[in-house]
């Protein structure tokens, strides 16, 4: 449910896997003029195995094994929706509570590269908001559509020890989120090369795991956010924990201030400031000369690539995906100079996978206060950002920056 994907080579294994080749030929095949139509022709020799369980109570098996998942379609809205194969009308259909989907919530993912997502008015309200409204405005009613939600919804999946909604950095498997995040918080704050004392800008602070980090290490800590549910939540916070952070409610674009910093944080933000030449210029008027900036986020090859369920449901505005290629070229075009880069996306699905089980595991807490419609709408991007990461589909990349260093002559 978010970029359009490519298959994976796992998965052009499995269709050209011989036994599995046999196995379906061996299956029944769902009759293409039945309930289902288009959607039982389209996978009637699917990759993964599931099984649909129609409103009449009618099981139809896809797949050459056992079901890996269960797909219940409780009336005729879904069914009409799970024929339309497309992705957009599915995931409404979800979210209305038409569809119930259980099982391994991974496997579900695998069928999107068949389904159609082109919904124009969505599309196209991404791009002429900004225009008719500014970006500024933009910005504010997507962040305020996403985090302005109680502080308890997101605590709900994030980690409880380290609550921080981006990636850890795994080095095994097996590890804990928290682990995993507080090796990420050592890996930024040595390569920031920050000491006591010195003064630190994070970009959308969030609910304040880093911060948390960063000021019993002696770093004096400033957050902006245009998130006021956050920024409320983190000056009550810090006063429980008798810290002293400065939080100022302001876009980035728009910040103004004479201060430089030591050190800048951005982790997971960038997503939502793909105006990279605006973004980089803020960033050299804010760091000190041998200051340094870590930066972090999810990333594709496509600016702007989004799936329809993201943009209404999770993602408004011209939120946008990393795109490397395009943010270094405007790089280039700065006095800033990246140091260092790193592709680790198996950290981010194992960190989307963790936050998708926590919130299965309060399935019935977060309903009980924020509603079937929020938990389902949230449970669907976890799993399906997990998938995205597994299968190569989404990348993740963490750099340093800073400014460049002028040659000494004579």
């Amino acid at each position: 449910m978010l970029p359009r994907q490519r298959p994976t080579q796992e998965e052009v294994s499995v269709t050209q896997n011989l036994d599995v080749r046999r196995a379906t030929a061996s299956a029944p095949v769902p009759r293409a003029g039945g309930l289902l139509g288009r959607f039982a022709a389209q996978f009637a020799n699917s990759p993964v195995s599931f099984d649909v369980t129609l409103p009449d109570g009618a099981v139809q098996r896809f797949g050459p094994a056992a079901p890996s998942f269960h797909v219940t379609l409780k009336n005729g809205r879904a069914l009409r929706a799970v024929s339309s194969i497309d992705e957009g009308r599915i995931g409404d259909a979800y979210l209305a509570g038409d569809i119930d989907i259980e099982g391994d919530m991974l496997s579900p993912f695998v069928l999107r590269k068949s389904m159609s997502d082109f919904h124009l008015i969505t599309w196209a309200w991404r791009f002429v908001q900004p225009l008719v409204f500014g970006q500024v405005h933009t910005n504010r009613q997507a962040i305020t559509a996403h985090y302005d939600i109680d502080p308890e919804f997101f605590l709900a999946f994030l980690d409880p020890k380290t609550p921080c909604y981006t990636q850890g950095v795994y080095e095994s498997d097996d590890e804990t989120l928290d682990v995993a995040t507080l090796r990420k918080f050592d890996y930024c704050f040595d390569k920031l090369r920050l000491k006591p004392g010195d003064h630190l800008l994070e970009i959308g602070p969030g609910w304040g795991a880093w911060f948390e980090y960063a000021a019993r290490r002696g770093a004096k800590c400033t957050g902006i956010s245009i998130s006021q549910v956050s920024i409320d939540y983190l000056n009550r916070r810090a006063k429980e924990l008798g810290l002293d952070w400065e939080l100022i409610f302001s876009d980035l674009l728009a910040y103004q201030t004479e201060r430089r910093y030591d050190a800048i944080v951005i982790m997971g933000v960038i997503e939502h400031l793909p105006q990279y030449q605006a973004v980089l210029e803020k960033f050299a008027t804010l760091i000190k000369p041998g200051g340094r900036i870590f930066l972090d986020g999810s990333a594709c090859t496509k600016k702007y690539e989004l799936s329809s369920f993201m943009v209404k449901y999770i993602y408004g505005g011209n939120h946008s995906f990393l795109v490397l290629h395009d943010f270094l070229d405007k790089l280039a075009k700065t006095p800033l100079e990246v140091t260092e880069i790193l592709n680790d996306r198996n950290s981010y699905f194992l960190t989307f996978q963790q936050w998708a089980r926590n919130f299965d595991a309060n399935r019935e807490q977060v309903i009980a206060k924020f509603g079937e419609f929020n938990y389902r709408r949230f449970r669907l991007y976890l799993w399906g950002a997990a998938y995205e990461f597994l299968s190569h589909s989404l990348d993740c990349y963490r750099m340093i920056i800073q400014p460049r260093k002028m040659p000494a002559i004579g």
